[in-house]
């Protein structure tokens, strides 16, 4: 039986690509986060259904888009 993938989810506010070393930022020094994309997969092209936090993150976990789960604001 083959081994269970080990799978680390990370979530932030306001966190986009541009703010990590390895997507090219030269400014801002992330060798964890850079250390984490070199030896995992990193998601080059994915899309949010609703720009704000809370609903986003309720898409994540339930699978359904903010009007069928009902969380369309701050919690």
């Amino acid at each position: 039986m083959p081994a269970q993938p080990n799978i680390l989810l990370v979530l932030s506010d306001d966190h986009g690509q541009w703010s990590l070393g390895c997507y090219g930022n030269s400014v801002v020094r992330t060798p964890n986060m850079d250390f984490i994309g070199s030896s995992g997969v990193r998601f080059d092209n994915a899309f949010t259904p609703c720009p704000v936090c809370s609903p986003a993150r309720a898409s994540l976990f339930t699978g359904r888009i903010p009007s069928q789960h009902g969380v369309h604001d701050f919690l």
